[in-house]
């Protein structure tokens, strides 16, 4: 399934929290808002009665940042990125006891990074991370590990897609997006070499990954460190010129991750929500996509435009 992560989708339900913060406005000076978190977003409304509502998506980022001069640097403030590289959404905590601020921006920051969890958590299939092979489908056979992953598509869509990693042959490796975990319908494959970037993306409680020029997120922060460390391990391999695994080689290596998985799935708490809190929509063509990033290379947050100097933390 495809979901839209467009952040002008409807809020859902009533409020899980509200309160007062602080907004940077386009002015460049932080205003005071009403803020309410819902459990798939937020809205915050002006003293004069302007309202903006943001829904989020397993793609949104939340840290706590630090300005380097003004007024601003004496607010604890923290930054919310609907979809990186886009601007960012600028929120601060004002308080006389620093111990005070610091503990309610942790309370804001905690609570908007487990909304984009529990997100996450509601487009994805129950299904574990298997390290097993489709029996009758011989070219999973050089597995790893597999299991669903939430793959962003562009900026405004995002595909649940069963991705397997496999082991690694001459000088490269695959990781192979299925429509499904029957593994009958092939979306895209990507070649993972030596000189590939596969590294995490920095915030609190985030699950988000890079591969290279595909942005993937995985049901938990624990979930999205075994993956890269899988990848790491694979790429170490092919770095040194190691020969292709055997059989008992690739069984080995399974159950190493087993033991992982089995670890990972000891620590999951039981799910909140069981309807997706994101609206469906039309896949657009993978491999298309694929071709135009490929063509020209996103720029980084640090490349785009953002209000205020500041510091993330």
């Amino acid at each position: 399934p495809t979901y839209s992560s467009a952040p002008a989708q409807p809020l859902l339900g009533v409020p899980i929290r509200e309160g007062g913060l602080w907004h940077l406005s386009a002015q460049d000076r932080f205003e005071p808002v009403t803020f309410s978190l819902y459990v798939n977003g937020f809205a915050f409304a002006t003293a004069d009665g302007l309202e903006a509502s943001v829904s989020l998506s397993p793609f949104s980022l939340v840290r706590n940042c630090r300005f380097q001069s003004g007024e601003c640097s004496k607010l604890k403030s923290f930054k919310v990125s609907l979809l990186e590289p886009d601007p960012c959404c600028y929120f601060a905590v004002r308080s006389n006891c620093e111990r005070d601020a610091d503990e309610e921006r942790s309370d804001w920051v905690l609570g908007l990074s487990h909304t984009i969890l529990l997100i996450t958590d509601s487009l994805l299939p129950s299904f574990s991370v298997t390290c097993d092979p489709v029996y009758g489908m011989p070219h999973t056979n050089r597995r790893l590990m597999a299991g669903y992953l939430i793959h962003r598509d562009d900026g405004s869509s995002i595909s649940v897609l069963f991705c397997e990693l496999n082991a690694h042959g001459g000088n490269c490796t695959k990781l192979v997006l299925y429509e499904n975990e029957c593994c009958d319908s092939v979306v895209m494959e990507i070649l993972i070499t030596e000189s590939s970037v596969c590294c995490d993306v920095v915030g609190i409680n985030c699950s988000c990954f890079i591969v290279d020029c595909h942005h993937f997120a995985s049901q938990t922060p624990s979930e999205r460190k075994l993956w890269l460390r899988a990848m790491s391990n694979v790429k170490v391999k092919i770095q040194n010129r190691a020969p292709d695994p055997t059989e008992d080689e690739l069984e080995h290596y399974r159950t190493s991750i087993r033991e992982h998985i089995a670890a990972l799935e000891a620590t999951l708490e039981p799910r909140i929500v069981n309807d997706a809190l994101l609206a469906r929509c039309a896949r657009k063509n993978l491999r298309a996509l694929e071709d135009s990033l490929t063509a020209t290379p996103e720029p980084t947050l640090d490349q785009k435009p953002c209000l205020g100097t500041h510091v993330s933390l």
